[in-house]
């Protein structure tokens, strides 16, 4: 089962983990980001946080295969990737193929300050005017 998800958040996949260490200053991050600091180390660490929070939340149920890096939409305001599941129905069913994993992101913390818009609840929320992610099956015809 092949799924997509876009969010407002910044999700970033930057690479970068571990403590800041002045020693290996200045560096790029795998998002072609300058690191010259510990600000900047803080701000793309941020950015991969979020993107490992999804990865994490993604993986509670199934193992994940085919991930792709998150993509920033053409306006800017909004981040996409893919993923897929080997077990077909494991985030929901027939009727609503998502709505399992809507009910697990529901609610989840996100970090702010980042590229994404600032007047975003610093949660994920699947629904309703302050929505700010979304997940959908993708069809694929064989």
């Amino acid at each position: 089962m092949r799924y997509a998800c876009q969010t407002l958040f910044d999700i970033t996949a930057t690479g970068v983990t571990g403590h800041f260490r002045a020693t290996r200053m200045p560096t790029i991050d795998s998002a072609g980001q300058q690191i010259v600091d510990q600000a900047t180390w803080n701000r793309s660490r941020n950015q991969q946080r979020n993107w490992e929070t999804l990865t994490q939340l993604l993986g509670l149920r199934t193992q994940l295969f085919d991930l792709t890096f998150p993509v920033r939409d053409i306006s800017g305001t909004s981040w996409m990737f893919e993923f897929e599941t080997e077990i077909e129905g494991v985030f929901g069913d027939l009727s609503d193929p998502v709505s399992v994993l809507r009910a697990d992101a529901e609610g989840v913390p996100m970090l702010l300050d980042l590229d994404n818009r600032s007047d975003l609840l610093p949660m994920l929320r699947t629904s309703g005017r302050e929505q700010n992610i979304w997940f959908a099956p993708i069809t694929i015809n064989n």
